[in-house]
Parts: C-alpha cells; structure tokens; sequence
C-alpha cells in the first residue's frame, strides 16, 4: 500500500492544475457575459442573415436573366 503522503501530494497536484472553484467561478462569468452579450450577438446575426439572403437574392436575379423560360408564380412559363 502507498504512503498518504503520496496520496495526499497526488490530490494537491491535481487540485492545482484543475481547480474546480476557478472552474466555477469562471462558468458563472462567461454565462453572464452570454446573457450580457446577447442582444448584439443577435442583431449581428440578423444583419449577416440580411446580407446572405441579399446575395442570394443577387444571384437568382443574375441567373434568370439569362433563363429563357420566365418563370411566373410556382411554374416555368416553357415557350417552346
């Protein structure tokens, strides 16, 4: 059987590099930032959400005009 000692140097060591109240202490700040940040997290991700539908948009408009059938509504206006 090992010595305590070395059980006890083992668990400060670990208790070193893992220290479980930092842990917690920092959890709790990186959620209240979350909750802090998150009105502006959330109008940014509208404004990339505009701009992605934007270039979408750009791009079905680029598309169609060189589509020889038009389209109109949900069905394709085939002139043959």
């Amino acid at each position: 059987m090992a010595s305590p000692q070395m059980y006890l140097s083992l668990a400060r060591n670990f208790f070193q590099r893992n220290n479980p109240v930092e842990a917690v202490i920092m959890g709790v700040v990186q959620g209240v930032y979350n909750l802090v940040t998150l009105n502006s997290r959330m109008k940014l991700l509208r404004y990339r959400y505009m701009l992605e539908t934007q270039k979408l948009e750009r791009i079905e408009t680029t598309l169609n005009q060189f589509n020889p059938y038009e389209r109109q509504g949900n069905k394709m206006n085939r002139a043959f």
